[in-house]
């Protein structure tokens, strides 16, 4: 199989599909293995294994994308076994791919001489002669790529050789794990568990650009011209950066950023307090998880959450940009996360009876004392199962009539678009003077339900100034009822939160017997055509009897 013989003189043959012509330039790829029929099947595998890494490149280009298990960019040059672990990772996914689009066998004809070869190569046991029969063609391939200059009269030959014997045998070991039925069979060697990357020295392979040299500010700032981001996405890429710089305690160029320092920003992420700035102002990271560790009782850090979706993954969205645009050789934060396994536990949960007799109650609701917007907040909350963003931005023109039922209208910019809603107002928050709340702020000219509550968001912004004039504004007061509130009131479990009202909601509809339907579109959770936006399969009237139906066990005001 691939072995073409043409007078006597043998060549590895792989055809080029007709997809790839324009990629490759050419119909077919040929390598010549010389006349002795032996020393060619030997030689065979190899060859083949080279091509169809060509293969793969071309076909990762076409699709679009970047994929892990892909060649190099042409030129980049490579380490002995950053080369075996590409040479490594690019069979293995090529044996995937063939797998799950059913193309045959990924490595064809592969007998025990050639294992046996593989075997005294990596081991060392082999000499030069040996070693570039088994290897060589490999190894001319990355020396074609422009990876590597060394040949076979180079004193690191061997080495590199060895590397990547090692890295066809893993693969070939893999695949007939997988052939036997271990479809999560991974190679376990040392040398191909991680890169190493470069350190940067003057001349290093890491300096591929007039920007390697550049300090990461200077490049988010041509990379958020070039994304054409939102002023609030921008300032939260310009916190990552500065939080990774002080992390490092300088301003150090894109190309001496290595993975060690990830690494060690990612640990020192964890125990980073949250909103470190404010509770610790005028302190850098590094001086507010000292200062944090000292008190008596430390603030809360960083969830993993936020460190793996939020600061890593803006630091490695930059980092990625870097390698795409010929910055740097390769991605240092690559695969970087806190891994840590959810708890059973860890979900949001409705609030019980006990939940809500603790929280309507004083020290916020007392007899006699007028409703604010702090009570009107968890009021409607609970007897709409609305998100924060939508009671934050309630218009009074948002509470009307339609078809005889006072509805609250959902209508500005909202989480998807089945959140563009009308739902009716319970007659509890009628009974309690939601009305007379309405009229009291009409007259004194407020457009808003919550106009405290927005003035603060508008003052923040104004505060951070135009930079941050995307971000959200509506978690200003659930933050105060989840750290605050909650607490003052004995509620202490981390999985009732503001949003569990919504939940709550939810759960008291599904037990009075509401349809899956109507409860969706009481709460927005249904998709919804463009003309559903405002006319909902559900009538008003048979929402509001189904919202009459719940019962809330512990809610007595």
């Amino acid at each position: 199989m691939h072995l073409l013989d043409r007078d006597g003189r043998y060549s590895a043959r792989v055809a080029v599909p007709k997809a790839l012509h324009h990629i490759v330039g050419k119909r077919e790829l040929l390598q010549a293995l010389g006349p002795d029929r032996t020393l060619a099947l030997r030689a065979l595998p190899a060859a083949v294994a080279a091509m169809q890494a060509t293969l793969e490149a071309a076909r990762a280009q076409l699709k679009g994308r970047q994929s892990a298990s892909a060649p190099a960019r042409r030129g980049k040059p490579l380490t002995p076994q950053q080369m075996a672990l590409q040479h490594y990772r690019t069979q293995v996914a090529f044996d995937q791919e063939v797998r799950e689009e059913g193309r045959g066998h990924t490595h064809g004809f592969v007998d025990e001489f050639y294992a046996e070869d593989l075997k005294r190569a990596a081991s060392g046991a082999a000499s030069n002669e040996e070693l570039q029969v088994v290897v060589g063609r490999i190894l001319d391939l990355f020396r074609f790529q422009g990876h590597t200059k060394v040949t076979a009269d180079d004193p690191d030959f061997r080495k590199a050789a060895m590397a990547l014997a090692v890295a066809e045998l893993e693969s070939l070991r893999v695949v007939a794990a997988r052939d036997d039925g271990d479809v999560a069979a991974a190679t376990s060697h040392p040398l191909l568990k991680e890169e190493a990357p470069l350190e940067p020295v003057a001349g290093s392979p890491r300096i591929i650009g007039p920007d390697s040299t550049k300090p990461l500010k200077e490049v988010l700032a041509i990379f958020a011209g070039e994304k054409g981001s939102r002023p609030g996405t921008v300032y939260e890429y310009e916190v990552a950066v500065r939080m990774f710089e002080e992390f490092l305690g300088e301003q150090r160029p894109v190309c001496a950023i290595t993975r060690q320092d990830v690494l060690g920003y990612k640990r020192a992420l964890m125990e980073t307090p949250a909103n470190y700035t404010k509770r610790f102002p005028n302190s850098v990271l590094p001086e507010a998880i000292k200062l944090n560790k000292a008190r008596a009782q430390p603030f809360p850090v960083l969830n993993t959450t936020t460190i793996n979706d939020k600061w890593l993954a803006r630091l490695h969205s930059i980092l990625k940009w870097c390698v795409s645009n010929d910055v740097i050789p390769d991605n240092p934060s690559s695969g970087i996360k806190v891994e840590q396994v959810k708890a059973a536990s860890a979900s949001r949960t409705p609030f019980t009876p006990g939940d809500l007799t603790k929280i309507f109650a004083p020290p916020l609701f007392e007899d006699g004392k007028p409703y604010g917007e702090r009570h009107w907040m968890a009021l409607i909350a609970l007897h709409t199962g609305f998100r924060a963003s939508e009671i934050a931005q309630l218009k009074l023109d948002s509470i009307r009539h339609e078809r005889g039922v006072l509805v609250f209208a959902v209508e500005e910019e909202t989480k998807n678009r089945a959140s563009v809603r009308l739902t009716p107002v319970h007659s509890t928050l009628i009974r309690l003077g939601l009305e007379k709340r309405v009229a009291a702020l009409r007259a004194k000219k407020e457009t808003r339900l919550f106009p405290e509550w927005y003035g603060k968001g508008q003052a923040l912004m104004r505060s951070a100034g135009e930079r941050k004039v995307n971000q959200p504004y509506s978690q200003i007061e659930p933050r105060w009822f989840n750290r605050t509130y909650l607490p003052s009131v004995g509620i202490h479990d981390d999985r009732k939160v503001f949003h569990c009202f919504r939940h709550t909601l939810k759960t008291a509809l599904a037990r009075a017997g509401v349809p899956r339907s109507i409860s969706d579109e009481i709460t927005g959770h249904d998709d919804r055509t463009a003309g559903a936006k405002y006319v909902h399969e559900t009538s008003v009237e048979a929402m509001r009897d189904a919202l009459e139906k719940i019962q809330l066990d512990g809610f007595s005001l």
